[in-house]
């Protein structure tokens, strides 16, 4: 039989390898001038988490990508964050969550970049399969990144 001590050292070993191997690692979102994170919480949605994944829902019927931002973000807390980036885990059901680059207008947007707006010089572009991974309606349409 173990000892008191022995038994407290194998249940903390038994504990600290089960915590260590079922731990997802977050990737915390990055800061960056050149990006906004458009963000629609859907779970933990502060104004109405029923009511965002409704609007959220509707939003796939979009028939262009700019259009199903500009649909995004008239939902109930949708979040525009300048120089932030979209976590890994923020993706549906908890977030739809796009992280939007701005390039010079003077630049033919690199292949599997989707231009969804011009504001000034800058082109505000978002990839493809980041696109693709929140809105299943736009997928197809616009050449994924090679």
């Amino acid at each position: 039989m173990l000892q008191p001590m022995q038994a407290l050292r194998v249940v903390a070993l038994g504990l600290s390898v089960l915590v260590g191997c079922n731990n997802v690692e977050v990737k915390r979102p990055k800061r960056s001038g050149e990006t906004i994170r458009y963000r629609l919480k859907l779970r933990e949605n502060a104004v109405s988490p029923s009511e965002a994944s409704r609007c959220f829902a509707a939003c796939q019927s979009a028939n262009s990508p700019s259009k199903y931002v500009d649909c995004l973000k008239e939902c109930p807390g949708f979040e525009s964050t300048p120089g932030e980036y979209c976590s890994n885990t923020e993706v549906p059901p908890v977030a739809a969550c796009l992280t939007v680059r701005k390039i010079p207008v003077t630049k033919e947007p690199p292949t599997g970049l989707i231009v969804l707006a011009i504001v000034g010089q800058m082109a505000l572009v978002v990839g493809a399969t980041s696109l693709c991974s929140i809105s299943n309606s736009n997928c197809g349409r616009y050449p994924p990144p090679r």
